[in-house]
């Protein structure tokens, strides 16, 4: 029987801190933007959630790099912890989940896992490669 290896808990928790660090870059760059071009709030909603499904994706990505394996369930804890954080701040702001909040979430999570995929090199080039 094949040997399974654990997630480490430190490499995910870095990749989430980057990841983190990477969405809060990513909104104040386009925080930037609304402000030198003159957007209007309603172009804040779906920066922000670029921002965030971006910083998912990256550590989505990053985690399934340091595990070397298993990159879509590290992709998944990745979106799932990004989407336990926004849905921690909505509720403190208080903010019940709506139907466009869930579909973020869906596309935070979607993004999570898709970097896990991106950053797992047997997903990639197969098992045997």
């Amino acid at each position: 029987m094949s040997e399974q290896k654990k997630i480490s808990v430190g490499a995910a928790l870095l990749a989430f801190g980057i990841g983190g660090a990477f969405a809060g870059a990513c909104m104040a760059g386009l925080a930037y933007l609304m402000v030198r071009h003159g957007l209007s709030q309603a172009a804040a909603w779906p920066m922000a959630s670029a921002a965030v499904c971006a910083g998912s994706l990256l550590s989505g990505w990053l985690d399934a790099f340091f595990q070397r394996s298993r990159g879509l369930v590290c992709g998944a804890i990745q979106g799932a912890m990004f989407v336990l954080l926004l849905t921690g701040f909505g509720l403190y702001a208080g903010f019940a989940p709506a139907e466009m909040q869930l579909v973020r979430f869906a596309l935070v999570f979607l993004f999570g896992c898709l970097g896990g995929i991106f950053g797992d090199d047997d997903a990639l080039h197969g098992a045997g490669a």
